[in-house]
């Protein structure tokens, strides 16, 4: 999402690039909240799928490793789902009505990359990197465990470097200029 420059230009007196820049945010912030709230529903879905299909199946004899399988992934989405939670919860309890220099730093610092952020999801991605090993160990027990393992790390983390890569992408295009935006307005209403 661009920013557009007379959005950060000082037009003293009537305020329009701080209104239309809110007016950005809160478009932003309302496709974050919808999208927070979309996956949990998904992580949600697949719990009760997965919970279904590998722990509670009376159908079937499913093998101790089976069910290890489905707790696994179990957990690995429920993490997730909690994760996607407290994003949610954060992005539906910001606050415009308050002061137009405190705003402005929040939305800076929301909008801001933060790879810390980014090491809470180590625990559910190892919980169905764990999942998926032990799948393919069942399905091809002929081949040596090492040989799995290598073959389902060599497709997982190269996808899950791809979604990184998208990740920053998607922010630097819709959210880097908006938290720039944001710090610009508030140095010029520090000065």
């Amino acid at each position: 999402m661009q920013v557009n420059n007379d959005i950060l230009q000082n037009n003293k007196g009537n305020g329009t690039e701080i209104n239309q820049l809110v007016q950005r945010l809160q478009k932003e912030d309302n496709r974050n909240l919808m999208t927070f709230k979309r996956f949990q529903g998904i992580f949600v879905g697949f719990i009760l799928v997965y919970s279904f299909i590998f722990i509670f199946n009376p159908w079937t004899d499913l093998g101790l490793s089976y069910r290890i399988t489905g707790v696994c992934y179990v957990l690995g989405f429920f993490l997730f789902g909690m994760i996607f939670r407290k994003y949610y919860r954060e992005y539906k309890a910001i606050n415009y009505s308050l002061p137009v220099s405190e705003m402005l730093q929040k939305a800076a610092e929301r909008y801001r990359l933060q790879y810390r952020k980014t090491w809470v999801v180590i625990f559910p991605l190892l919980f169905i990197d764990a999942g998926m090993t032990i799948t393919f160990y069942q399905r091809f027990t002929a081949y040596a465990p090492w040989k799995i393992i290598g073959l389902v790390q060599l497709v997982y983390i190269p996808t899950l470097i791809l979604g990184f890569l998208i990740g920053v992408l998607i922010w630097y295009k819709r959210q880097k200029p908006l938290r720039d935006a944001a710090i610009k307005l508030l140095d010029e209403l520090n000065n």
